[in-house]
């Protein structure tokens, strides 16, 4: 990724609320004490961190001194309950500047000298920037029982009205709400509209997988985000926006993988598409490439490209944008990912494994903390180029809503992992013709 120092920043974020484990010892001293922290995460213009110490020679009390980007903040005297060598909790919270920032537990005792035991990265909430229009029309989300994003229309008492995926309103009286989020993340294609198909994996639960560990990664962090959908079901692209508008984000981020290319290439033929006149949509974009093409700079495959790799603007003939992502979210800087191309069997084998879906994952990440907290612009290869071709997706016909209420079997994270699980299978058998790669764009309308 870009800048070693930065990506090591971005890639050990991800790590920072995940459970508890034992981490690598910056000195491995036999019986001396140790410790290392559950959980390092920015909370407005604040980091939380908790942990545990212990001495496995000593019933005392242990002091501990948290360190950001190596200064002191604060120290703790922990509280022994009892027993001997027993470890013992912490939690604290520490005020800190708005950034990235490297956070170190240290532990202080003059019989065995101070010694620091782990490190995290955090980040303090990003700055809020979001058109006051788009914030004056939010009207936030629902998430149904089965898992449907829905944008609500209204309240009245405990029932919600809200806009389905197909455009229908429907009226309910239990879900989650959702006001507001920093970032919203669209899983392309869905449901009937499977998008490129490569040997063993479709790009609709690819992209749902790398969206889902997006937003993990980023509520890790402090940093609220919202799917657009959570399951297979089929999704209009401009309910798709009507999502974003309803959350007022800082960014709309929409997740793809390619297909269609066949022109080999030395590099990936990373695409990313940004919207007309929108400045920070073309800044994202331009960040994201460069990110993503780093990123990919340590694996080999044999790449394909087109002449739009890069950081692009594609422009109908009327000379707006020609993705809905774009065209249907005003006011919202959007941009539209496509990280390698699904339809090459060498992309594709990359792919299946989980290492690359969360390389995917932190590189997203990554590229929008950046894009928050920098006032870099990135790089391109890319172009403005008026295409008005489409591949006919991503508008209301013959659109079927999912169930909002009840047990949808579906409705679970676990089917489209078994989906995935069962193309490898099928596909496999299957003989590797061209017919099998399909050339998929974005959904268009």
């Amino acid at each position: 990724m870009h800048r070693l120092g930065l990506a090591i920043l971005c890639l050990a974020v991800m790590a920072a609320a995940a459970p508890a484990r034992t981490a690598p010892a910056i000195g491995p001293w036999l019986g001396a004490p140790r410790g290392s922290f559950d959980l390092v995460r920015g909370v407005g213009d604040a980091i939380e961190v908790s942990g545990t110490v212990r001495d496995p020679d000593s019933a005392s009390a242990l002091d501990v001194a948290i360190l950001v980007d190596g200064e002191r903040v604060q120290r703790l005297t922990t509280d022994r309950p009892g027993g001997f060598g027993e470890p013992v909790s912490f939690t604290t919270t520490v005020a800190t500047d708005p950034g990235l920032h490297r956070v170190c537990l240290r532990l202080l005792g003059d019989s065995f000298g101070h010694r620091t035991v782990d490190c995290r990265d955090a980040t303090t909430a990003p700055p809020r920037s979001v058109d006051p229009a788009v914030e004056a029309n939010a009207t936030g989300v629902l998430v149904t029982p089965t898992g449907v994003v829905a944008p609500v229309l209204g309240v009245d008492g405990n029932d919600y009205t809200v806009l389905t995926p197909c455009g229908a309103e429907a009226t309910l009286s239990e879900g989650t709400f959702v006001e507001r989020a920093r970032v919203v993340i669209d899983a392309g294609h869905g449901g009937s509209e499977s998008g490129a198909v490569g040997v063993g994996i479709t790009e609709k639960n690819l992209n749902l997988v790398v969206a889902e560990l997006v937003v993990e990664k980023l509520e890790s962090l402090g940093i609220s985000a919202q799917l657009t959908r959570t399951w297979d079901y089929r999704v209009p692209i401009k309910t798709r926006a009507d999502i974003a508008a309803a959350l007022a984000p800082d960014i709309f981020v929409s997740v793809h993988h390619n297909g269609g290319a066949r022109r080999a290439s030395v590099r990936p033929g990373t695409e990313v598409f940004y919207a007309e006149g929108m400045p920070e949509s073309e800044r994202a974009a331009r960040i994201m490439y460069e990110e993503m093409v780093d990123a990919l700079d340590d694996y080999s495959a044999n790449w394909v490209s087109t002449v739009n790799e890069g950081a692009s603007l594609r422009l109908r003939e009327e000379g707006d944008d020609l993705y809905g992502i774009h065209r249907y979210s005003p006011g919202i800087p959007s941009i539209i990912t496509e990280f390698v191309y699904l339809s090459n069997p060498s992309e594709a084998a990359l792919m299946r494994q989980v290492e690359l879906q969360e390389l995917e994952a932190d590189t997203i990440v990554s590229a929008l903390l950046r894009w928050w907290w920098t006032d870099e612009d990135g790089s391109s290869r890319g172009r403005q180029f008026v295409d008005s071709s489409s591949s006919g997706t991503g508008g209301f016909d013959g659109c079927a809503d999912p169930p909002l209420v009840g047990n949808s079997p579906l409705a679970r994270r676990e089917s489209t992992l078994a989906l995935q699980q069962a193309e490898l299978g099928r596909q496999a058998a299957r003989a590797l013709t061209p017919a099998l790669f399909l050339a998929t764009d974005p959904a268009v309308d």
